[in-house]
């Protein structure tokens, strides 16, 4: 590129190059990189609101537990566990409460192994003495039996006085042991997963132990507990120990039999399945973990990573909405998607795939999608501010409405697009006007030229046309930019438009001259060259600097027949010269009358050109004018 045209002066034209201008437009890749930055960012801090101990994670907390409460399905209690409950009744026959009484465990524990259980978990913590007698009977319980008897421990972080620890120690001689400590939120005190090992001393579990104890492959890694809803309201058939005499062989034999306290305000516990219900007693919860045990289940439930992926699917459709969707649409976009997410968790959840996570992949969506709205809104801001600082001014009402709602095809990193089109470019001079220049001060000298601009930019706008730039007197207009024609009716219609546009400005230059005539004023001439062809568009410099350029030879054309109208009249005052190229003239298809003047060759082009005259002087001073 060699420089920019100057319209209307001779000397001061320069030549206009096609040149690429693509370099300047935002590379896809830093976009695709923002948006995947905003994702990324939009899911890391719902998922972060959404864990304890956020108001937020409680409000998730109660979903699921609502969930699961009425849309978990209930399914037949486990086949293989079965838990034997010491409730208030049985209890209430003996003379004292706690410790449980010794000789009635021993029984239930003989008559446990009679029935042919496959093996007996005693979750009762024997810490302490009672009668002797008692104490001696339970031992030898758990050790003469033929099946495997694991008793409780606990693990270092529920410390035991000595005397205690010692006698707990009497009861586990021999006998394998688990440990009975459950994984509460530090947050919460929700009890979420199960640990097959303790962390610290990697004793097995409670329920690891019994598994271990039946021959069951237990996992290492910790699991989450994947409740189960069943007729009894636990994962296995529950019997009242003081039942436990009269119950037919057939109901405990090969099953894993659990015997703990079912005790109201003793070893309960809460878990995201009992938020609407009562507490869970520490039994259920080694029935639960031990029954996913026995399954291979242990990789049941939700993961952190699907967590995390629900929230960036959810947050990636709130990010697409907010991208290309505003106003009305996008808060209809935004009910579907949440909506919809909440019916799909609500069907999971019924499907027995409970406990996947509503509040974050909500949050996520949200989230996302008001950040690409602000983003896209601080763009459009942008380009609104830039389109108005390089059109606003001397662009007519419709054009600048369609330039605003087709900006997204026209803008591209906060400048337009550079981009081929064809136009009609416009180039109009003042004849004479150094002439003017010396007959007027300079303050009457500027107020003349801004009455004449105004009155010219006014014909421009009121026929489509974009002002480009005025250089001194001179101004350059475009009729097919910014917004760009794509068909042949569109582009005859920019001729057609700038043509009666020409003929408007000469007629504006009489009544301009009638006024300043009345003033005594100077009057002055002007002078019109009309081209169409092709052209590169697009903007050079940057921030204030920034100005929107016509590049290629139909801007040269343009200024070449403007100038050429020095030879048929176009100096004289009071007189106005429109000469049109035979490529406009074709496309004008008669709606204007006119004049071939010949064929000229035009500076610095090889190949001769036609071209018309259609200014009001000429049909009149030429008889034969032709239409």
């Amino acid at each position: 590129m060699t420089g920019r045209a100057i319209a209307g002066h001779p000397g001061r034209t320069r030549d206009y190059r096609t040149v690429d201008l693509m370099p300047m437009a935002r590379p896809r890749w830093r976009m695709l990189a923002g948006a995947a930055l905003l994702l990324g960012a939009a899911t890391g801090l719902a998922l972060l609101l959404a864990t304890p101990p956020s108001p937020l994670a409680a409000a998730e907390r109660l979903f699921q537990g609502a969930a699961w409460r009425w849309l978990a399905p209930v399914r037949p209690p486990h086949p293989r566990i079965a838990v034997i409950g010491i409730t208030e009744e049985t209890l209430g026959q003996f003379p004292y409460r706690s410790p449980v009484d010794r000789g009635f465990l021993a029984a239930a524990i003989d008559r446990l192994a009679a029935a042919g259980v496959a093996a007996i978990g005693l979750d009762i913590l024997l810490d302490r003495e009672t009668e002797a007698a008692k104490d001696a009977a339970l031992r030898a319980a758990i050790a003469r039996q033929a099946v495997p008897v694991v008793v409780i421990a606990l693990g270092p972080e529920t410390p035991l006085p000595p005397e205690r620890a010692a006698v707990l120690a009497g009861f586990t001689a021999g006998a394998p042991t688990g440990t009975a400590n459950l994984a509460r939120d530090r947050f919460d005190g929700l009890v979420r997963l199960h640990l097959p090992r303790h962390p610290a001393t990697g004793a097995p579990s409670f329920p690891a132990a019994l598994a271990r104890a039946v021959g069951a492959p237990v996992p290492e890694a910790p699991f989450a507990l994947d409740w189960q809803r069943s007729a009894a309201g636990t994962v296995a058939p529950v019997y009242p120990a003081e039942a436990l005499p009269l119950l037919p062989d057939d109901w405990l034999a090969g099953r894993i039999a659990l015997i703990g306290t079912l005790l109201p305000g003793t070893d309960e516990h809460r878990s995201p399945a009992s938020v609407f219900t009562a507490p869970s007693f520490g039994v259920e919860f080694h029935a639960q973990a031990l029954a996913q045990i026995l399954d291979g289940r242990t990789g049941a439930g939700v993961t952190p990573r699907q967590e995390v992926l629900a929230a960036a699917g959810l947050g990636l459709l709130g990010l697409l909405a907010g991208l290309f969707l505003a106003g009305r649409w996008l808060a209809l976009a935004a009910g579907l998607v949440l909506s919809g997410w909440l019916a799909a968790v609500l069907l999971l959840t019924a499907a027995g795939q409970g406990g996947w996570p509503l509040v974050a992949p909500m949050l996520a969506a949200l989230l996302a999608g008001g950040a690409a709205r602000a983003r896209v809104g601080a763009a459009e801001r942008r380009d609104r501010a830039v389109l108005r600082s390089l059109f606003a001014r001397f662009m007519s009402a419709p054009v600048a409405e369609a330039l605003l709602r087709d900006r997204a095809l026209f803008m591209a990193g906060g400048r337009p697009k550079p981009q081929e089109l064809t136009a009609t470019v416009l180039f109009s001079d003042i004849a004479r006007f150094t002439s003017i220049c010396e007959a007027l001060p300079p303050e009457p000298l500027v107020a003349w030229l801004d009455r004449y601009m105004d009155t010219m930019v006014a014909v421009v706008s009121a026929h489509g046309g974009a002002v480009l730039r005025f250089v001194g007197d001179g101004m350059l207009v475009a009729f097919g930019v910014p917004v760009p024609r794509r068909d042949a009716a569109g582009i005859a219609a920019d001729a057609r438009a700038a043509a009666h546009c020409a003929r408007a400005m000469e007629a504006a230059m009489d009544g301009l001259n009638a006024a300043w005539r009345a003033e005594g004023l100077p009057e002055a001439g002007f002078r019109v060259g009309i081209h169409t062809g092709p052209l590169v568009v697009g903007s050079l410099g940057h921030g204030e600097r920034m100005d929107f350029c016509l590049l290629g030879d139909t801007a040269n054309v343009g200024a070449r027949l403007e100038q050429l109208g020095k030879q048929h009249g176009g100096e004289a005052v009071g007189r106005c010269t429109i000469i049109i190229s035979e490529v406009s003239w074709r496309l004008l298809e008669g709606a204007l009358p006119g004049r071939r003047i010949g064929e000229f060759a035009l500076r610095n082009r090889q190949a001769r050109m036609a071209a018309w005259r259609i200014d009001s002087r000429a049909l009149r001073e030429i008889p034969d004018a032709a239409e």
